[in-house]
């Protein structure tokens, strides 16, 4: 009884092995004869795959190779997808690099040319596109020549001050400092700037002692706390959405030059008026 068991479960395997084979080339393929040596042994299982790994083969060959006369040949690249293009132009140049030719070479310089003869065509679709739909042309508010971008510094600043005015009697900025920090002296001449040039509140809110230097200065550590302060000079701008209701929003950490002030302060107004970042 035991003998037939045995025996069934050895008949078994004897009969996947085919299959098995069959499916998984790599690895028994590679099996070694043990027990078969002549050719009665049933199940050719070895010669089925060894052809199969010799029909693979010559296909990964004929696949990996190259084609000289072909990839000069416009025709047949305007066959190939974006994808082959790309993958056939960096096995032309790596084998122009690893195995230089003059054949081979010269059929990647004229990959290059053929490459580029579409990116001309694309550029210039692309500039009629866009004269076709001026909206979409970023270089209409941000030009990019030098006239026509001092041209819009200008207009850009004419507008940031009209509504730098249209600020001062409804904005103000909190300017978070401490007596000790050198940082902050050197930012209260800015906020000074501010005051003078643009009419905006500043107040400053010490978190130790109120220097000299400081105008409108109070010592307030609990407004640190409200606020999040973690580092002086912190700016924080006190604004008013469309509903009229005050905001606090920060502007800026550390040392910033006045255009700087001027221009956060401009963005978060337009936004919380609007609710929308603004676009220039």
């Amino acid at each position: 009884m035991l003998f037939n068991l045995i025996l069934l479960s050895v008949l078994s395997v004897l009969i996947l092995l085919p299959s098995i084979c069959l499916a998984n080339t790599k690895i028994d393929c590679k099996i070694k004869e043990q027990y078969y040596d002549d050719k009665e042994r049933g199940w050719y299982f070895r010669e089925k795959c060894e052809k199969i790994e010799k029909k693979e083969n010559e296909k990964k060959k004929k696949e990996e190779k190259i084609d000289w006369a072909k990839v000069v040949d416009p025709k047949y690249l305007d066959t190939l997808d974006a994808e082959k293009f790309r993958k056939l132009i960096e096995k032309v140049k790596d084998e122009a690099v690893y195995n230089p030719s003059h054949e081979k070479v010269l059929a990647y310089m004229k990959m290059q040319d053929y490459m580029r003869t579409k990116s001309i065509k694309f550029a210039y679709i692309w500039r009629d596109a866009l004269l076709q739909n001026p909206h979409l042309d970023m270089t209409v508010k941000n030009p990019g020549s030098i006239f026509g971008a001092h041209a819009k510094a200008e207009i850009v600043g004419d507008e940031k001050d009209k509504i730098m005015q249209e600020m001062k009697n409804t904005v103000g900025v909190y300017f978070f400092v401490s007596g000790e920090c050198p940082y902050c002296h050197k930012q209260n001449k800015i906020m000074d700037m501010l005051q003078n040039r643009y009419k905006i509140a500043v107040k400053s809110v010490s978190n130790d002692y109120c220097d000299a230097s400081f105008k409108e200065c109070s010592v307030e550590p609990f407004m640190f706390e409200h606020f999040q302060i973690k580092a002086t000079p912190t700016m924080v701008a006190v604004l008013r959405d469309a509903h009229d209701r005050p905001t606090f929003q920060p502007i800026g950490t550390g040392i910033i030059t006045l255009d700087e002030v001027v221009e956060r302060l401009v963005f978060y107004y337009r936004y919380h008026q609007t609710g929308k970042y603004p676009e220039y």
